[in-house]
C-alpha cells in the first residue's frame, strides 16, 4: 500500500519537478529500458564536413531500426573507423575521385575500455568530381542488413549477461551514491540497467524510486531554507514561489506548510487592510482590486468575503453592475499573481488524502495500480533523462580515446 502511495507522491512531483515535453532533445523517454549505446566516428584525414555528417546520420538511422536507445552513462558504444582501400583520381576531363572504402563497427564498452565485438562493411564504393560526394556516394550502401543485426543481438546478449552477473554489484554501488547524496549519479547508474533484464531492471525500479524521493526530501530541506530567508527579508512573493516546488508526503512538507500559512496571512492582511481603507473612502474600484488578491485559502478570507458583500450592499444598481464587470476583471489580471499565494500544496494534500483512504488492491482499481506504475516508469525515465543531459553538457568538449582498440 505504501508502495502504491510513494507511486502517487512521485506521479504530482513529475509536474511540479520536470519539464521535457515541448523539447525534442538527444534522450527520449523510449529510451529508457532499452540497452542504450552512444555513436562515434573516429576521425580520419577523408572523413570530415558533409561525408562524416552522412554517415552519422545513416548510423542513428541504423541504430534506431535495431530498437537501441541512446546511452546514459557513455557506457556501452559503437564506434566507426572508416578504412579508405582505394583512392585515386581519374585522368578524365574533368577528374573523378573514385573511393573503396570499408567501415569497421566496434561495439565497446567504454568504461571498462574492451571490444565486445566487430562488424565490418565492405565493398562500398564511388565516383564523384567532388571528393566529398564521391565518399557520400560509396556510403549509398551503408545500410543495415541480416548480418549487422546478427551483430547487434551478439553485442545484446553480452550487454545482458553483464547486468544479470553484476546486478548486486551496481545497485549496491548505487546504494553508495545515494548515502553520500550523490542522487543523479545514483539515478543514471540505475537507469543504465535495460527493461530486458527483468529481474535486476524490476529491483533497479524500486531503488530509483526511494532514491528519487531521498533527492526530493533534499531539495526540500534547500527551499525552505531559501524561504526562510527570503521571508526574513520581507520578499514574499519570491519565497512564495520557491515553496511551489514542495509537495505533500516530503519529509519537511509540514514546516514548508506553515511557511506558506505565514505568508498568505501576511498577503492577506496587507491586501485586506487596503481594501478596508479604500472602502472608508469609499473609492470602491481600488477596494475590489485588493480583495481580489486575498488568498481563498488564507485565515482572512472569510473576512475578505464579507468585506466585499457589505460594499455590494450600499452600491446602486449601476454601481453594482460596474463592481461585478471590475471584480471578474481584476480576478482575471490578477489570477497569475494570486496562483503564487492561493497554494496549490492544499489542493493536493485533498487529493492525496482521497486516494491514500482508498489503498485496496483489488481488482476493481487494478487499472488504477497499473496507470500508476506506468507513470512511475515514465517519472523515472525522465529524471534520469533530465541527469543524463546535464552530464552531456558537462562533456561536450571531451574527446574520447579509443587506444585500447588499437588505434
Amino acid at each position: 500500500m505504501m508502495k502504491y502511495g510513494n507511486v502517487l507522491l512521485l506521479i504530482f512531483s513529475f509536474f511540479f519537478l520536470t519539464s521535457f515535453g515541448q523539447e525534442n532533445e538527444e534522450f527520449q523517454v523510449d529510451d529508457f529500458g532499452r540497452i542504450g549505446f552512444f555513436t562515434d566516428i573516429v576521425d580520419t584525414e577523408d572523413f570530415t564536413g558533409s561525408a562524416k555528417e552522412n554517415l552519422q546520420r545513416k548510423l542513428d538511422r541504423m541504430v534506431l531500426k535495431e530498437s537501441l536507445g541512446s546511452s546514459f552513462d557513455d557506457r556501452f558504444g559503437l564506434v566507426l573507423k572508416p578504412v579508405i582501400y582505394t583512392k585515386e583520381k581519374t585522368s578524365t576531363v574533368p577528374p573523378k575521385y573514385f573511393f573503396d572504402i570499408g567501415i569497421d563497427v566496434y561495439a565497446v564498452d567504454y568504461q571498462e575500455k574492451i571490444q565486445l565485438s566487430i562488424f565490418t562493411f565492405e565493398g562500398l564504393q564511388g565516383i564523384n568530381a567532388n571528393k566529398e560526394r564521391a565518399i557520400i556516394a560509396a556510403l549509398k550502401n551503408f545500410n543495415s542488413s541480416r548480418r549487422f543485426s546478427d551483430f547487434i543481438t551478439e553485442v545484446k546478449d553480452k550487454i545482458i549477461k553483464y547486468y544479470n552477473d553484476r546486478c548486486d554489484f551496481i545497485l549496491k554501488e548505487a546504494e553508495t551514491l545515494s548515502s553520500n547524496d550523490q542522487y543523479d549519479e545514483s539515478l543514471l547508474k540505475l537507469s543504465s540497467i535495460p527493461e530486458v533484464c527483468k529481474e535486476c531492471f524490476d529491483k533497479s525500479r524500486d531503488q530509483m524510486t526511494e532514491v528519487y524521493k531521498s533527492k526530493l526530501n533534499r531539495e526540500c530541506q534547500t527551499l525552505v531554507a531559501e524561504a526562510n530567508s527570503l521571508i526574513s527579508q520581507e520578499n514574499y512573493k519570491e519565497a512564495a514561489v520557491v515553496l511551489k516546488g514542495v509537495l505533500p508526503g516530503i519529509d519537511c512538507h509540514q514546516e514548508a506548510v506553515a511557511l506558506i500559512e505565514k505568508i498568505e496571512n501576511h498577503w492577506c492582511s496587507v491586501n485586506l487592510g487596503k481594501a478596508k481603507s479604500f472602502k472608508s473612502s469609499r473609492n470602491f474600484d481600488e477596494a475590489a482590486k485588493f480583495l481580489s488578491l486575498v488568498p481563498t485559502s488564507s485565515s482572512c478570507a472569510n473576512e475578505a468575503e464579507k468585506l466585499g458583500t457589505e460594499i455590494y450592499a450600499v452600491l446602486t444598481d449601476i454601481d453594482k453592475r460596474n463592481w461585478e464587470f471590475k471584480m471578474k476583471k481584476y480576478e482575471d489580471e490578477q489570477e497569475k499573481e494570486r496562483r503564487e499565494f492561493d497554494f496549490e500544496v492544499n489542493k493536493f494534500e485533498r487529493v492525496q488524502d482521497r486516494l491514500d483512504s482508498d489503498q485496496k488492491f483489488n481488482q476493481e482499481n487494478f487499472d488504477k495500480v497499473q496507470k500508476a506504475n506506468r507513470d512511475m516508469q515514465s517519472i523515472l525515465s525522465r529524471e534520469a533523462i533530465k541527469v543524463a543531459r546535464a552530464n552531456s553538457k558537462q562533456k561536450i568538449n571531451v574527446t574520447r580515446k579509443y587506444s585500447f582498440l588499437g588505434f
